[in-house]
């Protein structure tokens, strides 16, 4: 370490001025301390200097002198701390600093691959600047560029580096504004195209025609401008798809663009569950990589297995090889008189431990085979890993209930690992009762049918209390929990939902009023026993309603309003109506939920439960007649 650095962070470590009442006996007031006043005490380096979580407190000392630090210098403290990921992620951000300020040398000195638009951008500017670019650079520069959207500022000083040495051609240019029609960027695309002959605005404004009056674009410019006819059924199919099927019947849609236009005909149509779509998904259409999975799960909602097996026949072989079409392919077939082809496959897909392992499972009825067969690393592995001071901070951080730090500290310690290493963490995690961090890292690392670590017995005692008084399955309440937050207490969705069972903050309010539980804001949806008691009644209120697990399922995702919606006119087979859900999303998380509830089942009460036959304690039904029916 040179003596300028040495210098720099004996300031970062005498804090003058330091009140003496600060303790440095427990490490997170230690940080919080440190992290106000921008400097490491006496007291506080007295007490953590020899200790692995140290470094924590040197990096936010450091940030908060970031500017006066050299690259040079910062690239010494990650030398003399490699196994901090606080100290790791001081590089970012000095980037951003060295980026914005132009010190070319500095940045390209600390600079390796990143995720940030800004930083990439920084480090071609560099390149460009320096007259270091490669080939390579240069075509990643130019794919930037062509992004549908506008980059940060930052990059534009690469962008007129690109325009003056003639990297911006004709091509290059016509290829953005294709992608910044498809982003919904109009007037981006009219500003791109200024330069360019008229072809091109005639191509934005049959555009722009085509999504406004879809009708007009085909009278009047979809042979011209074929390019955009998939686009505009879709949206007079999502207005008035009457109108589109009668322009279609009516030959008005012009025969050169007449397939692209059922395609996206038949799309909205199918998306929307609208029955009168049969027709068009039997044509001979060109492939297309929505509409043929939809046309399979179309023709399953209704049952129809002859049309279920002609529509798999069009998807590629590699998708028919994928469990979910081997086991509708199969259900078909069974459905249709050829048991022996639909046996071979019920059970290759049986093989697998997941929904479509377990229904395939129940139509052989067979119990399913919950047995590990993964093989966990040695002891000699597991204490290795255990005594790495990367594992001890993310450790130590875990206990201290830092877990945002110790969830950083986690993944930069998993880039370090080798598989079975990975493997050995998941364990230790497990052992330390870091629920998120064991199943995350045992599915990664190939565990995937250790059940003790991808499904642990987390919250068990505010769990079985919840179940209890609301009178829900231990196992479906479980199921539930892993589906949403993965046991992390503390996590907060894009949406706003929060905590162990994601409960929105508005449906938290309410019901935490009707329960009698003190609202202190959303502070009290991180509280796990109070966020299991908030979720597992809301759960419970869908399942009175419902009286389903996949109803209450789908309604805890997706709401019960949208469920209504999806309700059958009749009872129909549990596989089939999960199938039909139009949600991606909340069809997945179907999926996982019943399927954990089977694994929890097992690892509770040591039996095995099938999805199909699920109930809640009292088999209630509530207001809904539609059951979903055992397909056998």
């Amino acid at each position: 370490m040179n003596r300028i650095f040495t210098t720099a962070l004996a300031v970062l470590v005498i804090g003058a001025g330091y009140p003496a009442s600060v303790r440095a006996d427990n490490f997170s007031r230690a940080w919080v301390s440190v992290e106000r006043a921008g400097q490491i005490s006496p007291a506080i380096e007295k007490a953590w200097k020899d200790s692995p979580l140290y470094p924590e407190l040197v990096a936010e000392a450091t940030e908060k002198r970031l500017g006066q630090i050299s690259a040079k210098d910062l690239e010494a403290l990650m030398a003399q701390y490699p196994d901090s990921a606080a100290i790791a992620n001081l590089r970012w951000k000095k980037l951003f600093r060295l980026g914005r300020a132009n010190w070319h040398e500095d940045y390209l000195l600390l600079f390796t691959q990143a995720d940030s638009v800004e930083l990439n951008c920084y480090a071609l500017e560099a390149k460009f600047v320096l007259k270091r670019e490669t080939e390579a650079d240069r075509r990643d520069a130019v794919r930037l560029w062509t992004h549908g959207k506008s980059q940060p500022d930052a990059c534009d000083p690469l962008f007129g580096m690109l325009k003056q040495r003639g990297y911006i051609t004709d091509e290059v240019r016509l290829r953005r504004i294709d992608n910044a029609l498809e982003e919904n960027q109009l007037q981006l695309a009219r500003w791109l195209a200024k330069p360019l002959k008229k072809s091109a605005t005639g191509h934005i404004d049959a555009w722009d025609l085509a999504r406004r009056e879809p009708e007009k674009y085909f009278r009047t410019k979809a042979t011209q401008f074929p390019e955009w006819a998939e686009m505009a059924a879709n949206r007079l199919t999502r207005k008035n798809p009457d109108r589109m099927l009668k322009l279609l019947k009516d030959r008005v849609v012009p025969e050169s663009v007449r397939d692209k236009a059922i395609l996206g005909t038949a799309l909205v149509m199918v998306l929307n569950g609208d029955r009168s779509v049969a027709p068009l998904l039997k044509m001979d259409l060109p492939p297309h990589p929505i509409l043929d999975i939809w046309r399979v799960r179309f023709f399953v909602s209704q049952q129809d297995w002859p049309e279920v097996l002609s529509a798999i026949s069009r998807l590629s072989s590699a998708q028919q090889g994928e469990l979910e079409w081997t086991y509708w392919a199969s259900r078909a077939l069974a459905m249709t008189g050829s048991d022996d082809l639909a046996l071979a496959g019920f059970q290759k897909v049986a093989q697998s431990n997941s929904w479509y392992g377990f229904m395939a499972a129940d139509y052989l009825g067979t119990p399913y085979d919950l047995t590990p067969k993964s093989t966990r690393p040695d002891d000699s592995i597991i204490d290795r890993v255990a005594q790495r001071t990367d594992v001890e901070v993310a450790r130590l951080l875990f206990n201290e209930g830092l877990t945002v730090m110790a969830r950083r500290q986690w993944d930069f310690v998993l880039g370090r690992l080798s598989e079975s290493e990975q493997q050995a963490a998941a364990i230790l995690a497990n052992r330390w009762n870091w629920y998120s961090r064991s199943a995350v890292t045992a599915h990664q690392s190939g565990l995937t049918d250790d059940y003790e670590l991808r499904f642990p017995l987390a919250y068990e005692i505010p769990l079985k209390r919840a179940a209890e008084n609301h009178d829900l399955s231990l196992s479906l309440l479980s199921g539930l929990m892993r589906s949403e937050s993965l046991f992390m207490h503390d996590v907060r969705s894009p949406a706003g939902a929060l905590g162990l069972m994601q409960v929105m903050p508005r449906t938290g309010r309410q019901v935490a009023k009707r329960l009698n539980i003190r609202w202190s804001g959303n502070n009290t949806l991180i509280n796990p026993a109070t966020n299991i008691r908030i979720g597992s009644f809301y759960l419970a209120e869908q399942l009175d309603r419902f009286g389903h697990p996949a109803l209450a399922a789908a309604a805890y995702n997706a709401g019960p309003h949208r469920v209504s919606r999806w309700l059958p006119e009749e009872s129909v087979p549990l596989d089939v109506w999960v199938a039909a859900v139009p949600f991606t999303e909340t069809r997945n998380y179907i999926q996982r939920v019943l399927s954990a509830q089977v694994i929890y089942e097992w690892r509770y009460n040591g039996r095995l439960a099938r999805p199909r036959r699920a109930r809640s304690p009292k088999n209630r039904q509530g207001r809904i007649n539609h059951g979903l029916a055992c397909p056998r």
